[in-house]
């Protein structure tokens, strides 16, 4: 008398099941691995900045642009131009690395980025 037929594909069945659920599990901790590497361990690298309004230009052409147009003059997100007198460098940089309303915060950025983003958002006027 034989066995029953589906004890080898229950048994191959169990088998794929464990190889996947250990195969993810080395997945999730090698990326939080290279995560911690590419971040530098949470650390934040100094970052030298020459011509803060220029580094911030460049900056905001790459991200800025996106949701507040391409003149900064209001797109999805409000207008960003003209800023001077309105807010302090500390409170716009505060906004970039810490987001408000619908804007997330730009964790991209250093301290020193945010800081020049925010030169540069002021020294522009509508």
């Amino acid at each position: 008398m034989k066995g029953s037929p589906l004890i080898p594909f229950a048994l191959i069945a169990l088998i794929g099941i464990l190889l996947m659920a250990g195969l993810s599990a080395y997945g999730v901790l090698e990326r939080s691995a290279q995560e911690e590497q590419e971040n530098g361990n949470g650390e934040e690298e100094p970052v030298e900045i020459d011509d803060p309004i220029v580094a911030g230009e460049e900056l905001a052409q790459q991200s800025c642009i996106n949701c507040h147009g391409g003149d900064l003059a209001g797109g999805m997100g409000p207008a960003i131009n003209g800023l001077e007198g309105e807010l302090s460098l500390e409170e716009i940089s505060t906004i970039i690395k810490e987001g408000i309303g619908s804007m997330p915060p730009q964790t991209q950025y250093s301290s020193e980025e945010a800081d020049a983003i925010s030169e540069y958002l002021l020294s522009i006027s509508e």
